[in-house]
């Protein structure tokens, strides 16, 4: 039976709080161990392997929107 664990958040921040956001995922990526809270929510990853990374970028008028994307599957 799949078990699934979500987390979500959605805030406006500044640039160098969204730097600091960044920051913490590189740190993720490189210790094998991304642990992400909002309230009471937490969800730890493990990523590990190959990790497939998206990204996409869209500007209409004033409007951007610039998504990053990883994708991998549990190393057991």
């Amino acid at each position: 039976m799949t078990k699934e664990k979500k987390f979500s958040m959605e805030s406006l921040q500044d640039r160098q709080t969204i730097c600091k956001y960044l920051e913490a995922l590189k740190d993720g990526f490189q210790d094998g161990r991304i642990s992400l809270s909002h309230q009471d929510e937490t969800l730890i990853l493990e990523p590990g392997g190959l990790i497939q990374l998206s990204i996409k970028a869209r500007k209409k008028d004033e409007e951007i929107q610039l998504s990053i994307n990883f994708r991998w599957t549990d190393q057991d």
